[in-house]
């Protein structure tokens, strides 16, 4: 009889262990993007429309590129910080096809935030950069 518990209590113990681990699809919703050296991040506005389409390229020195991507009649500009920290320093500038572009050096692998501006409008994007 003392078997029979232990092996249900051991059942119950590797299966509610695997209920756990299968939940956590269901607790994390809105997962943050990933980035790392030598990788691009594609991130576009939802809040600010019509949307701004932003790419983060990070070089293998953590030295990011940003590039916006907007409508005509946008003025955008973009912010690039570690989370609830100071604003890197950006050399930033329209190319020729007007998009918005700057580089800088991040400080930091961690949690970053893409803050732009548009007019009035304003929306945050958060992301990781890994090591």
């Amino acid at each position: 009889m003392s078997t029979r518990v232990i092996a249900l209590a051991l059942l119950a113990f590797v299966l509610g262990f695997i209920f756990l681990m299968a939940s956590v699809t269901w607790l994390v919703r809105d997962p943050l993007p990933i980035v790392g050296a030598n990788q691009t991040l594609l991130l576009h506005s939802v809040e600010i429309q019509p949307q701004i389409r932003t790419a983060v390229a990070i070089d293998g020195g953590y030295r990011v590129d940003l590039t916006l991507t907007h409508d005509g009649a946008q003025d955008p500009h973009a912010l690039l910080r570690p989370a609830g920290g100071q604003p890197i320093a950006l050399d930033a500038g329209t190319d020729s096809a007007g998009a918005w572009s700057a580089a800088g050096q991040m400080t930091q692998p961690g949690r970053w935030e893409l803050v732009l501006t548009e007019g009035t409008a304003r929306e945050v994007i958060a992301f990781i950069v890994r090591e």
